[in-house]
């Protein structure tokens, strides 16, 4: 009986994956998942993806370029993007749809209230969890082994997510970080 006490804690002490650190130490908005130059969000049946350096964002999903005080591109399936960022706000047209968000201070999170997609949206990002609402999808994603998992609903359906975010997204401001998962988070 001993022997299974022991083997027992033994396996709980396993189930646990161990704490990991984030790849940009100094990013207060968000913890970077080691190892990976993407920004990733992967559910049970989609992956969407792009390759983020200092100066641009390109995947399957995503071809955006930063330009002083922009953001601009294109996504999924060539549709335009044309953001202005002023101060702690990005603004201007994603596929058509009006986009103006504002990002504050709430606590030990930056909450982001405004439009996507021309609906409305708030949602909060931290170190330790990003949750909220983009458009129709509530989500709410915990730090845990190196991504941030958890549930997504868009309208009746329901999925788990997980998403990475690269060390070099820390140089982005926090607006251009905001309206990138915005963009990707959507179904």
């Amino acid at each position: 009986m001993r022997r299974l006490s022991v083997l027992a804690v033994v396996l709980v002490g396993c189930a646990h994956a161990p704490p990991v650190d984030s790849a940009a130490p100094a990013w207060t908005l968000l913890n970077a998942t080691p190892g990976t130059d993407e920004i990733q969000i992967r559910s049970d049946t989609r992956l969407r993806r792009a390759t983020v350096t200092d100066a641009a964002a390109r995947g399957p999903d995503l071809d955006l370029k930063r330009v002083p005080g922009k953001l601009q591109g294109t996504t999924y399936v060539e549709r335009p993007v044309d953001l202005q960022v002023k101060g702690t706000a990005i603004t201007g047209r994603v596929a058509g749809d009006s986009w103006d968000l504002t990002l504050d201070k709430d606590g030990s999170e930056v909450r982001a209230t405004g439009l996507v997609a021309g609906q409305p949206s708030t949602f909060w990002l931290s170190p330790a969890k990003i949750r909220g609402s983009v458009g129709p999808c509530r989500f709410d994603l915990v730090w845990s082994a190196g991504n941030y998992a958890g549930g997504r609903t868009c309208g009746p359906a329901g999925d788990v997510v997980q998403v990475q975010f690269p060390a070099a997204l820390a140089s982005w401001s926090d607006p251009e970080v905001a309206a990138v998962l915005a963009i990707l988070v959507q179904r």
